[in-house]
């Protein structure tokens, strides 16, 4: 506490029942979100770990803020007791949640009744009501090699869902799904996977324990941040979907979280490569089917970008259907080009990481089509715009 430092989370503004709250939310999942008042955020601005809290008091006086000193205590205490400042009281916290996340073999769900029903009969009911019946949506000798759908809450892409998870392979004809999730935590390999049998209300679906311990043994780093699996809600709803559509069939998965840095160059590219290339033999293998949890633009506020203008949908529009056609084509350096491409109203593309492997990875003269592709107002009351597609993709004829 001699110079505390806040750390990196998500805030929010929140305005309830005439009451302005600070929302702060923790990424990594090691810290319930917490609601201040507004006036503690002139505060949480200065908690850059540079300050003791009596030259916080000083910086606040000359803003014209006065804190008494055991008000300002009392929040820094506060603060410490719930892990949000980087301390030993929050190190303590992230090392026993880390040794419990790896010493089980389950992932259990972690966004139940959040963003979609978390007991299990609400849940069926609420797929059955928009999807119909699971055996419905699956054709036996499909052609189809993957999927592309978003991390939405469930309410606001059932619809897409529907027009997308359609003309699924049986149950007997897979050995495998490869889950590409998209990953927004903070992390330093480009891939990140997991053993874990996945939990969901509808039942467990198991990874590819075998398959993914051959390819740890030859990609040393490929489990080195296994925790990032703990919040990753792209991975957890690809779970449900599956064991929605195959239920006790369900085949096992091999999770892959794919973080920024697999757009980069240098090092992190080099690794990325390499660890495209141990998964190789899985492109050309009809038992095998891709399943990719992505989304496309974000921008607004909502999103940490700036605010709206008239021209922004348009613009989101554009930039995201030229980087579905460029995957549709199997326009793999056209793909990648429009991916890192910096726009600053826009932001970076949300799933780049997972297009870009997905379309890498996909079997050589692949072929998409688009079931859909529409924005939508990011959830919540901040202003923001997002960009959602269904995409499917065949094996060459």
């Amino acid at each position: 506490m001699e110079r505390p430092k806040l750390r990196k989370l998500e805030r929010h503004r929140l305005d309830r029942d005439g009451e302005v709250l600070i929302v702060l939310r923790d990424p990594l999942g090691v810290s319930e979100p917490v609601g201040l008042p507004e006036a503690a955020a002139p505060i949480l601005d200065l908690l850059d770990g540079q300050r003791t809290p009596k030259q916080l008091r000083q910086s606040l006086l000359f803003r014209g803020e006065a804190f008494d000193r055991d008000e300002l205590a009392e929040l820094l205490e506060d603060l410490s007791d719930a892990g949000l400042l980087d301390d030993d009281a929050f190190r303590r916290r992230w090392r026993a949640m880390l040794d419990a996340f790896l010493e089980s073999p389950r992932r259990p769900p972690r966004f139940g009744d959040v963003l979609y029903p978390g007991d299990p009969s609400a849940l069926r009911e609420f797929l059955d009501a928009r999807l119909g019946d699971p055996a419905a949506r699956r054709t036996r000798g499909s052609d189809l090699a993957g999927l592309v759908v978003p991390h939405q809450p469930l309410g606001r892409s059932a619809a897409l869902l529907d027009r997308t998870l359609r003309d699924l392979p049986e149950a007997d004809e897979l050995d495998l799904v490869v889950v590409l999730g998209t990953d927004h935590h903070p992390g330093l390999t480009p891939y990140t996977a997991t053993d874990k049998i996945f939990d969901t209300p509808l039942g467990p679906v198991a990874s590819d324990v075998a398959l993914v311990g051959s390819l740890g043994r030859r990609i040393e780093w490929l489990r080195r941040e296994e925790i990032r699996h703990r919040e990753a809600l792209s991975v957890e709803l690809a779970a449900i979907y599956l064991r929605y559509l195959y239920g006790d069939a369900s085949p096992p998965i091999l999770p892959l979280l794919c973080g920024h840095s697999a757009l980069l160059v240098g090092d992190a590219s080099a690794a990325a490569d390499d660890f495209q290339a141990h998964l190789g033999d899985l492109s050309d293998d009809p038992r095998v089917l891709w399943l990719a949890v992505a989304e496309l633009g974000h921008c607004g506020p909502a999103y940490g970008r700036p605010p709206l203008t008239d021209e922004t949908a348009e613009q989101l529009q554009a930039r995201d259907r030229g980087l579905l056609e460029a995957l549709a084509r199997g326009q793999v350096h056209e793909l990648h080009r429009r991916c890192l491409g910096e726009d600053p109203q826009l932001g970076p593309p949300s799933g780049a990481a997972v297009l870009t492997t997905l379309a890498r990875l996909l079997p050589v003269g692949y072929r998409g089509d688009i079931s859909t592709y529409e924005v939508l107002p990011a959830p919540g009351g901040e202003a923001g715009l997002v960009g959602l597609a269904g995409v499917a993709l065949r094996r060459p004829r």
